[in-house]
């Protein structure tokens, strides 16, 4: 009885301990503990729901090539830690605890239940500041720069002792801190682009970086304000809506104040711009701001503000000769002919641009009769064009005449017309409306005859390489010199943003042409009617907004082939395009288009391009088109009926475009007489189509008997309710697909089809991803360039046996909850030879990247970027069968980007049995 008392005394005591001076609130830790297990798992359920919301905009982000803030990610993780199995389980443990504290006695329990009642409030606390964390976030991404997109690699620069003193001159007004604006002047074509994007080059592979952001932008190429306002944006990775220039100045402006040290090259500016009303900040203000721009007159540098101005003037004598022979070869110094090829390069005056194009015409020229004839053609020019110097437009004329065929030469003065960067496909268009290319039935033929042209047009540098692999550009004294040639030779009004057209009252003139292009022109209004009875071409971008087309203004253009109009007012057509029959391809461009049923009469047809355009009915008298071969609606997001078997009535359809548009298609087995829409079965009725870009968002759209697919040549299909961007720079590719549904088996004959020819590819929250990539109709994926896996819960590896990887060039895994390893064990030699880019997140059970035999491939690797891998503990491991030799070394030569975020297990290095590596050897080449 002595010992019972004992006990209960010392309980009695511990009680009191824990009620002495008690407040309310700490007898509710003691009376109230239920109360707050049940407040303790409501907040649980409410950061669940939380967490669900913020995670569904980041996976969306990530789809869309964004990048997720890094206080959002330290939030995910956070909450990941709070709502883990473990602390579930815990949490789960310690309410269990409490009840039977409880259920003991309340003596025999108090000090538990005290402690886990007060460790469930401060959890309750920690939750609720994760809530209110989540509260301050407005987005949880942001569109990133494109990295390394502004310069492009300068081609054949050659570092010659005259342009050492203006280069050196702009690397040393760079690195002053007291010059803010620099220019460069001098004629055109003697290398002022060349000089600049060297020193960029150089200044963005400098180990010291001098800038946080270098942006080049061609004023030439961006006409008018609004578009030097997008191509700034555009490389900052900075998305504006608003469409005034005012407005998108400001948000400019306030961007680039952001920024530490930015430099901001104008190249090729023709007059005076207001910085300002660009939205580029005062210098004055923005100490780490540098503009360097590049003008033919030093006048216009200097009302821009240049505190120094440096010129660059033509080659000497012996570099001009150097130059020629780098460029021709080694016939330049053939002893017959050597003598010959000396005077042929000092007749070009020592520009680069002249002597480029000559020597590149000659190169393959073998007979001394071939090399006088040229020292003939050069001699000077008594046109004078636009103040190009007159030796320049003779070599730039000899090498015109040069070209071999006349497809060539039609080609090259259709580009001059064109404006900078000009897309390759906008080409094609025009060659097919003008029917160039006789003998070529298909777009496909006509495409790659293009191709070939423009290659051959860039190996003679009468062309240069455009922005992008499906663009070009063109030197503007090439261009200058193709245009005369064009008006003098072929009957041709071509007129850009300088000139001022007035010849509209010239009948007489009028009557002669066959082209007019007009880009941006200065002029008076359009007539009521012209006249042009042998008018072929007719192209107009326009610049005033007031700018009207009258009704008959077409009237008197009854041999009219092309019609390309941009931003020029068409909410209704004029009425006299109907009567066109002689058109052969109507390119339409951000002109507001909304009814085309007139176009319906438009028989001989063969492309229809209406871009941006506001129509909201494709009606059924398109299908009277019976001729067209392409039809591109893309951009038309107002576009939500196209009537139905309109699309199956164009019976010579070879190209199909919705981008941005139409995607309400129809479920196959609608009845035909109360079908709205239309329906992706029409589809099997174009035995000619090769071309597809559409989006299905409905699964159920997609025909059972789609083996009309496999068909396709080039497509971009994207299948699911998945918010997909369509273009994406890095994995851009001419064969693309993007799935986003339950069971990918659900798919027909024809889209498996197209796996096995898919360059990209793209899958979201499937069930059966390993059988779809494993699936012998596919033949392993031989094609496959890009792979994006997201949401994918039911694999364990990605690249298995079967699959041939070795085209293989960006890897992007994400949220694989279920994923232990990239690769099966065994795979094809050639496996990973060729890849570029490797991303990985959310990753829970991967524990490194790949084994070393595979690591060793890795040679072309830039860029690895690796998140939110919880078991992440190596990048590289040895496997047991593995055996490394002594000479048995990694490297990674190309790797420049290395980005490693919340990897809490990673213990930064490589496992081998001989040695441990750290991560700053094994990226030691960075």
């Amino acid at each position: 009885m002595e010992a019972l008392a004992s006990i209960l005394e010392s309980l009695a005591s511990k009680a009191a301990e824990y009620m002495v001076d008690s407040t309310p609130e700490q007898l509710g830790y003691l009376f109230n503990h239920e109360s707050k297990f049940q407040n303790l798992w409501s907040k649980v359920q409410e950061l669940k729901d939380a967490r669900q919301r913020v995670q569904q905009s980041v996976d969306e982000a990530n789809r869309n090539g964004e990048k997720i803030f890094d206080d959002v990610e330290r939030w995910l993780t956070m909450v990941n830690d709070k709502i883990s199995d473990q602390a579930t389980t815990q949490l789960q443990e310690d309410e269990k605890k409490a009840m039977e504290s409880y259920f003991a006695g309340f003596l025999l329990g108090i000090k538990s239940r005290y402690h886990l009642s007060k460790k469930a409030e401060k959890e309750v606390e920690a939750i609720t500041q994760l809530l209110n964390g989540k509260d301050q976030f407005d987005r949880v991404s942001y569109r990133p720069a494109l990295e390394g997109m502004s310069i492009r690699p300068v081609k054949e620069y050659e570092a010659f002792g005259s342009r050492s003193d203006a280069f050196n001159g702009v690397m040393a007004a760079l690195d002053d801190d007291n010059i803010n604006i620099i220019g460069v002047y001098g004629m055109g074509g003697v290398g002022k682009t060349t000089l600049v994007k060297e020193a960029a080059r150089q200044i963005i592979a400098k180990e010291k970086k001098l800038f946080d952001e270098v942006i080049l932008v061609a004023i030439a190429q961006a006409s008018n304000i609004s578009n030097i306002q997008n191509e700034i944006t555009e490389k900052l990775g900075l998305k504006i809506e608003e469409r005034s220039v005012d407005v998108r100045a400001a948000r400019l402006h306030d961007r680039l104040k952001k920024i530490n040290k930015v430099l901001i090259i104008l190249d090729d500016i023709w007059e005076e711009h207001d910085l300002d009303s660009l939205g580029i900040p005062s210098v004055d203000k923005n100490k780490g701001l540098k503009i360097l721009m590049t003008s033919r007159r030093l006048e216009v540098l200097k009302s821009m503000g240049s505190q120094k101005s440096l010129p660059i003037d033509i080659l000497k004598e012996d570099e001009a000769w150097n130059l020629f022979k780098i460029v021709a070869g080694p016939i330049a110094e053939r002893s017959d002919l050597q003598s010959k090829a000396n005077k042929v390069a000092q007749k070009c005056a020592g520009l680069p641009i002249a002597i480029a194009t000559v020597a590149k015409a000659l190169k393959h020229k073998e007979n001394l009769h071939e090399w006088e004839d040229a020292l003939e053609q050069l001699k000077p020019s008594e046109i004078n064009f636009r103040g190009v110097p007159s030796a320049v437009y003779s070599a730039i004329e000899m090498s015109y005449k040069y070209l071999k065929t006349e497809d060539l030469k039609s080609v090259f003065l259709l580009c001059s017309i064109m404006g900078h960067n000009a897309a390759i496909e906008d080409l094609l268009k025009y060659c097919t409306g003008l029917g160039l290319f006789h003998g070529l039935d298909t777009i496909q033929k006509v495409r790659n005859r293009v191709l070939t042209l423009v290659s051959e047009l860039e190996d003679s540098s009468l062309l240069l390489a455009g922005s992008t692999p499906e663009c070009f550009d063109m030197h503007d004294v090439v261009c200058d010199v193709a245009i005369s040639i064009a008006s003098r030779n072929r009957g041709w009004l071509a007129l850009g943003k300088e000139d001022v057209f007035e010849g509209w009252s010239d009948v007489e003139t009028m009557r002669n042409y066959n082209l007019i292009s007009l880009q941006h022109t200065k002029g008076s209004e359009l007539p009521d009617e012209l006249e042009c009875p042998n008018l072929t071409f007719f192209a107009m971008v326009n610049r005033d907004s007031c700018l009207k087309i009258p009704n008959n203004f077409f009237k008197g253009m009854k041999r009219l082939k092309v019609l390309s109009l941009e931003k020029v007012n068409l909410s209704s057509l004029p009425s006299y395009i109907g009567s066109l029959r002689s058109l052969c391809a109507l390119r339409l461009i951000d002109c507001g288009v909304e009814d085309i049923v007139m176009l319906g009469e438009l028989v001989n047809l063969e492309i229809l391009y209406l871009r941006n355009s506001g129509i909201r009915l494709l009606s059924k008298e398109i299908g009277q088109l019976r001729r067209l071969k392409l039809l591109d609606l893309s951009y038309c997001y107002s576009l939500k009926v196209v009537s139905p078997n309109v699309l199956s009535s164009l019976s010579k359809l070879e190209e199909l475009y919705f981008f941005h548009s139409f995607d309400r298609w129809e479920v196959e087995g609608t009845d035909n007489l109360i079908r709205s829409n239309a329906s992706l079965v029409e589809l099997q009725y174009l035995s000619r189509l090769t071309t597809l870009k559409v989006r299905v968002p409905n699964e159920q759209a997609m025909p059972e008997d789609n083996i009309f697919l496999g068909k396709l040549e080039r497509y971009k299909i994207c299948i699911g309710d998945g918010k997909w961007y369509w273009t994406e720079t890095r994995t851009e590719a001419s064969r693309m697909l993007k799935l986003k549904m339950k069971r990918s088996s659900n798919l027909y004959g024809g889209i498996k089809l197209l796996l096995r020819k898919t360059e990209s590819l793209y899958v979201d929250e499937a069930e059966d991803v390993r059988e779809m990539l494993d699936d012998p109709v596919n033949q392993g994926l031989p094609h496959l360039k890009h792979l994006k896996l997201s949401n994918v819960s039911d694999m364990k590896f990605v690249i298995g046996s079967r699959m041939l990887v070795s085209c293989l060039e960006s890897l992007d895994l994400h949220s694989l909850m279920n994923l232990e390893s990239i690769c099966e064990a065994q795979l094809k030699a050639e496996s990973f030879g060729r890849l570029r880019f490797l991303e990985v997140s959310e990753c829970k059970m991967l524990k490194n990247l790949f084994s070393f035999s595979i690591a060793k491939r890795l040679r072309q690797l830039e860029e690895i970027e690796v998140s939110h891998c919880n078991n992440m503990r190596e990048f590289i491991i040895v496997e047991k069968e593995e055996e490394i030799g002594e000479n048995d070394n990694l490297e990674f030569p190309q790797l420049r980007s290395l980005s490693l975020r919340y990897l809490p297990t990673f213990n930064g290095a490589w496992y081998s049995q001989k040695t441990l590596q750290s991560v700053t050897w094994l990226f030691g080449k960075m």
